[in-house]
């Protein structure tokens, strides 16, 4: 068995790798056969792969406009990321039927799925995954007409991308937000927002958001009557979609300039630019090509050309009914995803019964034979294990004793280095800076202070003295925000009061606990984003640090007597507590602590 399991892992490589490779249909079907065929233990070692797996078909066929074979793997992987409880995957998955369900005008599963989404980011405490799931779940409002919640959620998103600095988030959101305004009627201050994020897509060269902001301005001009206007915009936001070959947008842009020209009443340019937007958005959005059909029709009705008319509007109809035939097909086959989800689901209980009763008879049959040799050594036993657990208790006891010690003498020793460096090679330091500016000798100026900040950066690593200053919570949340500024990991935390929980020297041993996670994070875990949540309980504190680094083997380190584990699992027991770290190859690690405290 495991010689077929590593086969089809390594098939499962080799697509993953290879640059135009696409997952067949018939190697997913292979193992989802072999699947049947294993254990449940290896069953579930297997199923973040097929997961994995089935993600990559579903972005090949959405590169084929093929959204219902998209829609359908999509939804095979969901269900599997939730067996496999793989959080973060499954919020990826729920994300992409969202935006596929979006493409074929299903805009109430699309809400459904962004939702489902948002309320796991919510979970994790990810800002950034929040942020994209109100915009996304926005547009849909927006589309649908229901403004007030367009706007609201709009407006949630840009104050969450300002804190994260995050600039191109800022600018979706302004353009978003402007499209509410201006289709409720606020033109001004429609007008205000693109403008303003079309000077911030400048600064950054974000092409894409400059056409899109340069077609709604002309828009905002047209409903205005500033036709000249309007005309000079779309004309510059045409010319950028085709250089970005965004053929779809194209034709959104061409639409609009065509009813531009039906204001001026000048039919001619109207028609060919009703036909240029049939002609661009054919095989790129049917949603676009169905209203260039609509516009045809209108303005060869105004011509006087009704045949043509009559073949423009049918068309238009044929579209419409087919983006509903599409809607109508991904609903049923959502309905027989979850019927054969359910038909799993049962089937996999029942052999997990079938496996719990074999093991249940094995047990009993076993324990006849294990009481009866038992029986005979017993009471050997007891003596024997009373012995060697109160040698061992004592053996831990002088070992964590001696551990104590050892850190504490540790921080005793930095104390007094730090404060010998602040007291005397800083004064020193301090007279020579004085004495130098007296003298006017800039060099040694610069260089003095240049030392001085040295030396005080030295001094406060050796004894964060901003506990003193600012408290344990604050001095936390200081040192995150330097990792921040340091490093480009994305830090998140929601970290509670906790400074009455602690004295001088169990705060200093937990900000020494955090500071030590922190510096194994970024040294080791080639981490992007780290998660740190610290909770005032009723009778503990709450830690919780996670990332979703490359991971290890906590068996193989703690065997290895990894001196950053020790480490961490000594200044914890000076708090009474246990270190929890949970970490596997390439799937994160997380921390977790649970100190008890006096209420």
């Amino acid at each position: 068995m495991r010689l077929k399991l590593s086969i089809v892992l390594f098939l499962y490589s080799v697509i993953i790798t290879a640059q135009n490779g696409f997952p067949e249909e018939s190697l997913i079907s292979s193992l989802k056969s072999e699947l049947n065929t294993v254990t449940i233990e290896d069953k579930k070692s297997l199923q973040d792969s097929l997961g994995m797996l089935l993600l990559k078909a579903s972005d090949y066929y959405k590169a084929q406009k093929n959204y219902l074979d998209a829609i359908r793997v999509t939804h095979e992987a969901a269900e599997i990321f939730e067996f496999t409880s793989n959080e973060v995957s499954l919020s990826n998955s729920y994300s992409k039927l969202g935006a596929l369900y979006y493409r074929v005008s299903n805009y109430e599963n699309s809400q459904l799925y962004y939702f489902k989404s948002l309320k796991i980011e919510e979970e994790r405490g990810n800002d950034l995954g929040i942020a994209v799931n109100l915009e996304k779940i926005g547009e849909i409002y927006l589309l649908t007409r229901d403004l007030d919640k367009a706007t609201s959620n709009f407006l949630q998103a840009i104050d969450i991308y300002k804190a994260l600095g995050n600039e191109k988030g800022i600018i979706f959101n302004l353009t978003n937000l402007g499209a509410s305004y201006q289709k409720s009627g606020k033109i001004e201050d429609a007008l205000k927002l693109y403008k303003d994020g079309l000077a911030r897509a400048e600064k950054i060269d974000l092409k894409r958001s400059q056409s899109i902001l340069l077609g709604n301005i002309g828009s905002s001009n047209r409903s205005i009557g500033n036709y000249q206007e309007s005309l000079d915009y779309l004309f510059r936001a045409l010319d950028l979609k085709m250089e970005l070959k965004r053929y779809g947008s194209a034709a959104h842009s061409c639409s609009d300039i065509a009813e531009t020209y039906m204001k001026l009443d000048d039919l001619a340019n109207a028609k060919i630019y009703a036909e240029k937007a049939v002609e661009l958005a054919k095989n790129e959005n049917l949603n676009e090509e169905k209203f260039a059909y609509y516009l045809l029709s209108q303005i060869n009705y105004k011509l006087g050309a009704y045949e043509n008319a009559y073949v423009n509007y049918n068309e238009f109809n044929r579209l419409r009914d087919s983006l509903f035939a599409i809607q109508k097909i991904s609903r049923m086959n959502e309905m027989q995803i979850r019927y054969e989800t359910e038909k799993r689901e049962m089937m996999i209980t029942a052999q997990q019964r079938d496996i719990e009763l074999l093991n249940e008879k094995a047990r009993v049959k076993n324990q006849y034979i294990v009481i009866s040799a038992l029986s005979a050594f017993l009471i050997f036993g007891l003596v024997l294990s009373v012995r060697s657990r109160n040698r061992a208790k004592e053996q831990k006891e002088m070992q964590d004793d001696f551990s104590r010690k050892l850190l504490i003498g540790q921080e005793e020793e930095r104390n007094r280095i730090a404060k010998d460096l602040h007291d005397s090679v800083g004064q020193q330091l301090t007279l020579i800076k004085r004495t130098a500016q007296n003298e006017n000798h800039s060099e040694l100026v610069e260089l003095t202070s240049n030392t001085l900040d040295e030396v005080r950066s030295i001094s406060q690593g050796l004894y964060p003295s901003i506990l003193k200053q600012l408290g344990l919570t604050a001095s936390i949340e200081q040192l995150i925000l330097q990792y921040d500024e340091q490093t480009d990991i994305f830090f998140t935390s929601n970290i509670d009061d906790i400074d009455q929980y602690f004295d001088e020297s169990a705060s200093l041993n937990f900000y020494r606990f955090l500071q030590e996670a922190l510096s194994n994070i970024v040294k080791h875990s080639k981490a992007t984003e780290v998660t740190i949540h610290i909770k005032a309980e009723k009778s503990a504190i709450s830690f919780k640090l996670s990332d979703n680094g490359v991971g290890f083997d906590t068996e193989r380190e703690k065997n290895k007597n990894s001196l950053g584990l020790k480490t961490l699992a000594e200044r914890i027991k000076i708090l009474k507590s246990q270190l929890q770290i949970n970490s596997k190859a390439n799937k994160g690690t997380s921390i977790t602590v649970q100190i008890p405290v006096l209420t």
